[in-house]
């Protein structure tokens, strides 16, 4: 089992952590660099809980996830945030 660690994209930022606990669980950040207005923040931020949520099944116990955002998310579609979110997961072994 790994301890630490993180893994990034071209939008996203994934870091990790094991909890010594039965259950995952998830943050999401976004500032105001990547978006000024808080409404374009809490935007990309229920984007991210979204795409968590759906891939939450698949997602080892565990660990302290917190995807943070980077410039250029939200020119993204949907899409194209959800495929990063999972290429993360994967590149840091977090799914079953």
């Amino acid at each position: 089992m790994q301890g630490k660690g993180g893994a990034v994209s071209s939008c996203l930022i994934l870091r990790f952590c094991s909890n010594q606990t039965e259950v995952s669980r998830a943050g999401f950040v976004c500032s105001k660099k990547v978006a000024k207005k808080a409404v374009a923040r809490n935007k990309i931020k229920r984007r991210l809980r979204e795409m968590a949520r759906a891939l939450w099944p698949n997602v080892k116990a565990g660990y302290d996830l917190v995807f943070i955002a980077k410039l250029g998310i939200a020119d993204k579609d949907f899409a194209e945030i959800k495929a990063s979110v999972e290429n993360l997961l994967k590149k840091a072994r977090l799914l079953k």
